[in-house]
């Protein structure tokens, strides 16, 4: 007789014993392979399935020092430290970027013998409260500009990068990169690539979907998706690939009243099940667009939701004409999509954050954003917690 294997089982028996699992194992049984997170994010059994922590990481500045909050985590789930005073020396790190669990946060110093800017980075695992401290960049200029990310799929590999941008401050063009490889544990370096044409970087939203970086860029005006990858091979001179994906309804173009399109409708991409997504409001506000793209190609977009955020809000002023930037925006601007936990963040001017539940098209108020008037918070990064082991830690200086 041949055993029987998970394959050969029916769903709602698998379902039955996934919703038996211990939380932390069920997060990283998602990381196994390409077919258990499919099913995983499944949402006909999502309602029987452990549910994953999510929420918005946020900074905001307590008098003289930065502080860090996970807001709109779930109640009855392990509570995680959004704080993250595990680390050393939190209260003076910046939070940097974030990506399918784990958090970069930054400190400065200052080499006042040479005027040159040193940058010191910490990745970290909120769930796990694992940090790792990064080898220091190499000097930057007194008034350099740097634009760090943070890259990592735990369903494809455990190895995580931090992509480092260094920006001309005179005309804030891209002029340098530095990859730290976790399976290296090095910078790798290399700056000839930027004067050849190189599109600017505009947002630091991005994706990593099976060795491939996807972000927001811009070049002549247009607005497309760059994609790099081979990143290890820079250990051997060799710059990474690169190539643009063209956006489904480019956000560069005018509105039919002759007004251009101003940054809050700029559009939001996220990923599911390998599949990239880019969400646009219409012009008017009133309903957002879903477009999916299979990143194996051929590189077409389909349209896969208009929901109808008029309906949501409960009201249609929602553009407005900006008369700083001469332009229509939108009342609102997405902060985060992600289409396998059926949820979409929007902000509604200062401090006002709501979750839109992508399935129902229903509103829910974030309280512990709205409540607090005290702070002013000056980013957000989605997260999603995650189970998995980081790299041995370095002992912090």
């Amino acid at each position: 007789m041949e055993p029987m294997v998970v394959g050969t089982l029916p769903d709602n028996l698998v379902v039955e014993i996934l919703s038996r699992l211990p939380f932390k194992s069920f997060c990283r049984f998602k990381c196994v392979c390409k077919s258990w997170l499919a099913f995983s994010s499944n949402p006909n059994y999502h309602e029987n399935l452990p549910k994953i922590p999510t929420g918005l990481f946020g900074q905001y500045q307590d008098l003289n020092k930065k502080a860090t909050k996970l807001i709109g985590q779930p109640r009855k789930v392990e509570q995680i430290d959004g704080a993250l005073s595990f680390l050393p020396q939190y209260p003076q790190l910046e939070l940097v970027d974030c990506c399918n669990g784990l958090v970069l946060c930054m400190r400065r110093s200052m080499d006042w013998s040479n005027r040159k800017i040193i940058y010191h980075f910490i990745v970290c695992n909120p769930a796990t409260q694992e940090w790792t401290k990064l080898p220091d960049t190499r000097p930057y200029q007194e008034h350099g500009i740097c634009q760090a990310m943070l890259v990592f799929n735990p369903s494809c590999s455990r190895q995580f990068y931090v992509l480092n941008f260094k920006r001309d401050p005179s005309t804030s063009f891209l002029s340098g990169l530095e990859v730290f490889s976790s399976n290296l544990s090095t910078w790798l370096v290399h700056d000839a690539w930027w004067n050849s044409g190189m599109p600017t970087v505009i947002g630091y939203r991005h994706l990593f979907i099976d060795g491939s970086l996807y972000l927001f860029s811009l070049r002549r005006n247009s607005r497309r998706i760059l994609v790099l990858n081979g990143f290890e091979a820079m250990s051997s001179c060799i710059p990474p690939n690169r190539r643009t994906i063209k956006l489904p309804n480019d956000p560069s173009v005018e509105s039919p009243n002759g007004l251009s399109v101003g940054t809050y409708t700029q559009g939001f991409f996220g990923h599911s099940l390998g599949a990239l997504h880019f969400a646009l409001p219409d012009v008017d506000g009133r309903a957002i667009r879903i477009w999916s793209l299979d990143v194996s190609g051929p590189y077409k977009w389909s349209m896969k939701h208009r929901l109808s955020i008029r309906d949501a809000f409960g009201r249609d002023d929602l553009s407005h004409y900006d008369s700083t930037q001469q332009c229509r925006n939108c009342a609102y601007r997405i902060g985060a999509l992600d289409l396998e936990s059926d949820v979409m963040f929007l902000f509604a001017g200062e401090n006002k954050l709501r979750s839109y539940a992508i399935s129902t098209g229903k509103f829910h108020e974030l309280g512990d954003i709205e409540q607090d008037h005290e702070h002013s918070y000056g980013k957000f990064f989605y997260y999603i917690a995650c189970y998995l082991k980081l790299p041995a830690s370095v002992p912090f200086p």
